[in-house]
């Protein structure tokens, strides 16, 4: 059995992998993720499949808005052209 810490679920390296099964088993029975440590530091999380993606923030949406204005403002092309031509005239 490999033993996790109920605070803040985390294992090193060695027991994680000594006992993946079963730590694999657990993250999908609790719904719970693990972190694996490795030198004491946090290296990896193993997360449930069926966990819900973060809802963004205001401030997070109000940025992807921002950057998507801006893309929309890049002049694009009026007619398709050859990338690979234009390099190999020595144009970028």
């Amino acid at each position: 059995m490999v033993a996790m810490s109920t605070s803040n679920r985390s294992l090193n390296l060695s027991a994680a992998k000594a006992g993946l099964s079963e730590v694999v088993r657990s993250v999908r029975r609790t719904g719970e993720s693990v972190v694996i440590t490795v030198d004491g530091e946090p290296a990896a999380r193993i997360v449930p499949i069926g966990a819900d993606p973060r809802r963004l923030t205001a401030a997070e949406v109000a940025t992807v808005r921002a950057l998507m204005d801006a893309l929309a403002r890049i002049p694009r092309p009026s007619e398709p052209f050859d990338a690979v031509g234009l390099l190999a005239e020595g144009r970028r």
